[in-house]
């Protein structure tokens, strides 16, 4: 492994630690201490988890419309603002999981945001918009986040889908704890699902082997359900479904083995949760099984207990536990893990939001006004990150169901899709509590196999955390062999308003990694190798997208349910506002960085305007530029720096001489480039280190834009188009305060009134916020969801009313 990569794992590694050693819960239940705990600890310190949650605008759209997006990258663990990950990954990808458009989104702070342009020619059709960091790589691309948007093509939509969808049914079976065991009553859970994956009501029967009828039973939500069983031995059972429409499905259960264990998870009263282990058969008698029960890789229980008459039971504090998903594992006597669930606890960590307006309805083109309240638990106030968007509610734009409260306790830590996750958390009551249930016994993963726990077996990462910034990794190559060239010193090149130079050495396998801070630039990078011998070499940049894509299904096409004409009337909306607004749609700011160069402040600075503009540059370095010495040998200009560090001493090694951060090896090209061009020239009158390189004086000629300006790049350059990290879109909104500002005949046809991802209430949890009513009447839905620094989150939803006044005709 390279010394770069290297050093990045350690990086990454101590952060994890330090990060899991500060969460570590010391409230845990912990009865027994024999290796699983250390075990499982040691394996948790090395794996920092990420999670983040994407909050957009809506989640319909018209093809050349705006698609706005708040991002919020928090830790997988406590759900906090994590700051490790500088740079967030954001993908449109198409139902085949082409990416039709991709953003790199700076992070500060675990926060960030970012808009798609979406084009005028992109096909109707679902879409997945989908974001992860380059540390979230290293995990399976099914817990990146992932949202479904419907995106239309107004000029080239057919109303009808003339073929019908075949239905497809599904049935599955799952015993709680994971198996069936003979003479053993056991939980099944059971899911059936149609060819969209979405929940089909049912009831059915239970029949064995000599078509007895045993059992009845039927979905409770989503498609699913639950019943009990007692399998006999060398019997086998067969679910006989009868769907709404009559028709009918037959499903095999599980085999039940003969020897075994089976767990049953019950609610017991005072907060307290049984966990019941059987074993069959006596052998099994008077020896240990162990319990383990840990929330997001924190260990909230450890208990031993030893098997009586087939039965161990443990009890578990339900307060004890996280918030969200907890992992119930039982382990038998060799610590092998043989049975194991998922348990939901309804989420108290979560702030509670305010959002009350001045008035009940408002007419088109007047200012909504709106007071924020962001409270703690017991009513104090409390300082957090929200984002808002304020939307036209219609048949084509819903409210989502999505939100950052049902993420991040309960879709995230899901590989497969939940079917209106919200439902969860409307209320926390009996019949909610059991779908809950019976989700979490037919939906339960984990994010790491047990297996490489026990066996002490540390995880692989292969992309480090971009801490610093964007990490732009290439390979180098011998252009004639393909065969990869290792220890090439390159240097990278940004030209622009922000000096951005970097220097690396390839690995083994010729690859090289350049940290790019705060790298905003959208145009071309230059490569060059440091020794012109290796002129013969090529580089290419490795994308730096995941190649990996999730198994989630999107859901079926139901656009054959559009309304034309409230289709045509989005359509004309967006139209009008592209063809009235479309110059103030594409205002970006210009983030506030550092700007100073990587060498920081030079020793000696020229600012050319103040002296003489000659007309050469070797009248203006001969005759005001003292640190440099110019000569010519056998017809080739020398550029020396003076050594400040020895007395009248100049270096005999060339320097680094720098075009607005683009290396110049030729010297006759900067003496021959116009000064005039030439804005600033800063020297290093010493040897500088960077990296792994070291450099006798630097040479920074500046111009005046940052950019090159007609100079011919060395003939051993190579120039590729890269995008940086994305300028952030300025939200236009009208605003109408005086009456000549309302009369204005522009018509103004915004289905999103407002869009804001940074709004940050005050220590005592206030903020007011205001925006203008367009032209269009209707309800419009107000979403408001953020986060806490202590990881609480809070989401509301409130509807506001837009009317068109009559008003008198003036005579």
């Amino acid at each position: 492994m390279n010394k770069w990569f290297s050093l990045m794992q350690k990086k990454a590694l101590f952060i994890a630690v330090l990060f899991v050693l500060i969460g570590l819960d010391i409230s845990a239940q912990i009865q027994d201490s024999e290796p699983l705990l250390p075990q499982f600890e040691q394996c948790m310190q090395a794996r920092l988890q990420e999670k983040i949650y994407l909050h957009s605008d809506k989640n319909f759209y018209l093809a050349g419309e705006i698609c706005w997006f708040k991002l919020y990258c928090v830790d997988g663990c406590f759900h906090r603002p994590l700051g490790v990950s500088k740079v967030a990954y954001t993908e449109l990808l198409n139902d085949k999981n082409q990416p039709v458009m991709q953003a790199k989104i700076g992070l500060k702070e675990g926060c960030g945001s970012g808009s798609f342009q979406l084009p005028t020619d992109l096909p109707t059709g679902k879409y997945k918009i989908r974001s992860y960091t380059n540390w979230m790589k290293n995990s399976s691309a099914n817990f990146f986040f992932e949202k479904q948007v419907i995106i239309i093509n107004g000029h080239h939509f057919n109303q009808r889908d003339s073929s019908k969808q075949q239905s497809i049914y599904r049935m599955q079976m799952f015993p709680e704890g994971g198996n069936l065991v003979s003479g053993m009553q056991s939980k099944i859970a059971f899911s059936i699902t149609d060819q969209n994956k979405k929940g089909i009501s049912c009831q059915g029967v239970i029949i064995d082997d000599k078509n007895d009828t045993l059992l009845q039973y039927r979905t409770l939500q989503f498609g699913m359900g639950s019943f009990d069983l007692t399998p006999a031995i060398n019997r086998t059972y067969r679910a006989v479904t009868t769907l709404v429409d009559g028709q009918r499905i037959v499903q095999e259960l599980p085999v039940a083995f003969n020897n075994g264990f089976v767990m049953h998870l019950a609610e017991a009263g005072n907060n307290m949760i049984t966990i019941t282990v059987q074993a069959s058969g006596n052998v099994y008698n008077t020896l240990p099984v162990y319990l383990f029960a840990h929330t997001r890789g924190i260990v909230k229980a450890a208990f031993k207990n030893s098997i009586q008459n087939g039965i161990a039971t443990f009890s578990v504090d339900r307060q004890k536990l996280g918030d969200g998903i907890s992992h119930f594992t039982v382990f038998n006597a060799g610590r092998i893990p043989v049975c194991e669930r998922l348990y939901f606890k309804f989420p108290e960590q979560r702030f509670h939001i305010q959002l009350t307006t001045d008035r009940q309805q408002y007419g088109t083109r007047e200012k909504i006004s709106m007071h924020i309240t962001s409270a703690d638990q017991t009513g104090f106030g409390l300082a957090a990150n929200l984002s808002m968007a304020v939307y036209r509610l219609d048949s084509l734009q819903e409210i989502d169901e999505m939100n950052i409260d049902n993420y991040l306790w309960l879709s995230s830590d899901l590989t497969e899709a939940i079917e209106s996750p919200q439902y969860y958390f409307y209320d926390n009551g009996t019949g909610t509590q059991q779908a809950m249930d019976n989700l979490m016994m037919t939906k339960g993963w984990r994010r790491f196999r047990w297996e490489d726990i026990l066996q002490n077996k540390k995880p692989a990462f292969n992309f480090a955390p971009e801490y610093l910034g964007h990490i732009i990794k290439g390979k180098i190559t011998d252009s004639a062999t393909g065969v990869a060239a290792a220890g090439v010193a390159v240097y990278l090149s940004s030209p622009g308003m922000r000096l951005q130079f970097r220097t690396a050495r390839s690995d083994s396998s010729g690859i090289v990694h350049f940290e790019m801070k705060d790298f905003y630039s959208n145009g071309e990078l230059i490569f060059h190798p440091k020794n012109q011998t290796d002129s013969f070499l090529n580089i290419e940049i490795l994308d730096p997208f995941s190649d990996k894509f999730s198994d989630r299904f999107l859901t079926a096409n139901t656009l054959d349910q559009i309304s034309p004409r409230l289709l045509m009337n989005h359509h004309v909306a967006a139209e009008v506002q592209n063809q009235y607004f479309g110059n103030r749609l594409n205002r970006f700011q210009i983030p506030l960085i550092d700007t100073t160069p990587f060498y920081g402040k030079p020793d000696v600075s020229y600012l050319l305007d103040n002296y003489v503009r000659f007309t050469t540059m070797e009248e203006v370095l001969r005759e005001y530029v003292a640190p440099v010495t110019l000569r010519t040998r056998n017809g080739k200009y020398e550029l020396k720096v003076l050594d400040s560090q020895k007395e009248h001493v100049f270096f005999e090694s060339d320097p680094l001489v720098l075009l607005s951060g683009v290396p110049v090896f030729d010297f006759d090209r900067i003496i021959n480039y116009d000064p005039l061009k030439i804005k600033k020239l800063d020297i290093i009158t010493k040897t500088y280190f960077y990296g792994n390189m070291a450099f006798d004086g630097i040479l920074n000629f500046e111009t005046y834009n940052g950019h090159l300006q007609g100079f011919e790049l060395d003939p051993h350059s190579t120039v590729i188009d890269y995008q940086g990290l994305q300028l952030q879109r300025e939200f236009y909104s009208p605003v109408y305060d005086s009456q000549q500002q309302t009369a204005v005949r522009l018509p103004d046809f915004r289905n999103l009134l407002y869009w804001s991802p940074d709004i940050k209430t005050t220590p005592q949890g206030e903020k007011d916020v205001y925006f203008y009513s367009s032209d269009l009447s209707g309800k419009f839905a107000v979403v408001l969801q953020g986060l806490a620094r202590d990881g609480k989150t809070g989401s509301k939803v409130i509807e506001i009313e837009v009317k068109k006044l009559l008003q008198k005709n003036s005579k």
